[in-house]
């Protein structure tokens, strides 16, 4: 099962409520308004919702049924929402709506792909903005097709020494062992209709990227 998470109104794809108006979302504290604003109902709603202001929080409590929890609260607004999305047996997860803001906030995101729980459980993410779509890469193969909206390509070593393997991009390696401080696999491309990945050990940031449009 696939959801759409909502945490804020920046950076957000211009065509994102046209493509997935009629797909399942959550909403993250201010992100349960924004998709209200949009007509659409989230299927649940969670955060200390301390972004809005008492009128908006009137409005949410008139049309959703939220719970606010305690602002002093050992995860952020969007750990307990994912969380909750897991427990609900949702496996593809995408989040709106994390980039643009607070570097620490941006960073916590990041940590919630790399949650040891989460990866054994095989829940999938993705954190899509207007210039970014991020997911994280386990072992295995992968295929990324040619993609004009997110033409650059590139690959971020997190955790346990991962090895790569590229063919089919500008940019190829064999075996390669990705180092911390190295920038060798940033923007990359994918060379015709489609390249193969191969993650043979540890995890990797995928991040497909295209250039700010002026």
């Amino acid at each position: 099962m696939e959801i759409n998470l909502m945490c804020s109104d920046r950076n957000l794809p211009n065509d994102l409520f046209d493509q997935h108006r009629e797909d399942i979302w959550g909403g993250i504290d201010r992100g349960a308004l924004i998709l209200l604003k949009h007509q659409i109902i989230p299927e649940f709603s969670v955060g200390d919702f301390d972004s809005v202001n008492d009128e908006e929080r009137h409005i949410l409590s008139q049309q959703l049924n939220i719970h606010p929890v305690k602002a002093e609260k050992d995860d952020t607004d969007l750990g307990l929402g994912v969380a909750q999305a897991v427990a609900e047996g949702y496996k593809e997860i995408n989040i709106y709506g994390a980039t643009g803001g607070r570097l620490d906030h941006f960073m916590g995101v990041i940590q919630l792909l790399l949650k040891p729980e989460y990866i054994n459980k095989g829940v999938k993410f993705k954190i899509i903005d207007t210039q970014n779509e991020i997911t994280l890469l386990t072992p295995g193969c992968y295929t990324v097709d040619f993609n004009s909206n997110y033409p650059y390509i590139s690959f971020i070593p997190m955790s346990g020494e991962p090895v790569i393997s590229l063919t089919g991009f500008k940019y190829e390696l064999q075996q390669e062992k990705l180092e911390v401080g190295s920038t060798l696999t940033i923007s990359n491309e994918v060379k015709h209709e489609r390249g193969n990945i191969e993650i043979s050990h540890g995890h990797v940031l995928q991040m497909r990227s295209k250039d700010k449009d002026y």
